[in-house]
């Protein structure tokens, strides 16, 4: 039976990089590919610092929404302008905080 259903493990940037200095230092004779690793590591670093900040963003955005829809939940105020808003936020809120742990596996 195939294992086409199983999901695919993609290696970190970081790890790539790894493995091509690694290769880098078993063959002097790429030494002309230096100049481009050392862009590649400064890109990755910029990447993975950008992305650890985009994670505290909607880490904030996420915590924020979640509590402006509980107290929405909670008011005692039964109007349809509450309810729409709660209604509207509520799932916004999820996804964002589904999306808020997928980057935080990432980063």
């Amino acid at each position: 039976m195939p294992n086409a259903a199983q999901p695919q493990h993609i290696p970190s940037l970081s790890t790539l990089l790894f493995q091509l200095k690694s290769l880098r230092q078993q063959d002097a004779s790429l030494h002309p590919i230096d100049p481009l690793l050392r862009q590649l590591d400064e890109s990755c670093q910029h990447f993975d610092h950008s992305l650890h900040l985009l994670s505290l963003e909607f880490n904030q955005v996420s915590t924020a929404l979640s509590a402006l829809a509980a107290m929405l939940e909670q008011s005692k105020l039964d109007t349809l302008e509450c309810e729409q808003v709660y209604c509207l936020l509520e799932p916004f809120a999820h996804s964002l905080q589904q999306t808020t742990m997928q980057m935080q596996e990432l980063a």
